[in-house]
């Protein structure tokens, strides 16, 4: 697996910073070399994850940013997305269930809208 990314090591260098702008270098790599990639750059949603996931842009997403300002974000879109088969550490069970319960309750709301 390759971890494709801009890299950012020269000052001439002058990317284009945007939502997941990095990507379509993965999407290119795995798509033209047959080989698996991982994609970085900017990548914050569950959503984004998915798509690029899905639609054979990437093998794997890779999050770092996202998860410096949250380090509960993995178990926080798990929940938004209702994935309930994730494991929680013991101390944070009351506070996953409580999150997963508001998680239901706004995807019901959101469909009743």
């Amino acid at each position: 697996m390759i971890d494709i990314s801009a890299g950012q090591t020269s000052t001439r260098a002058r990317p284009v910073y945007g939502r997941m702008f990095q990507t379509p270098f993965s999407d290119q790599i795995r798509n033209e070399a047959g080989v698996a990639t991982m994609a970085v750059g900017n990548i914050t949603e569950p959503d984004h994850v998915n798509s690029i996931i899905m639609s054979g842009r990437a093998d794997l997403c890779c999050l770092a940013r996202p998860h410096l300002a949250d380090p509960n974000w993995t178990l926080r879109a798990a929940a938004q997305l209702g994935y309930t088969e994730l494991r929680w550490p013991n101390p944070y069970l009351a506070g996953g269930e409580q999150l997963q319960r508001l998680a239901r309750r706004a995807a019901e709301m959101s469909v009743r809208v």
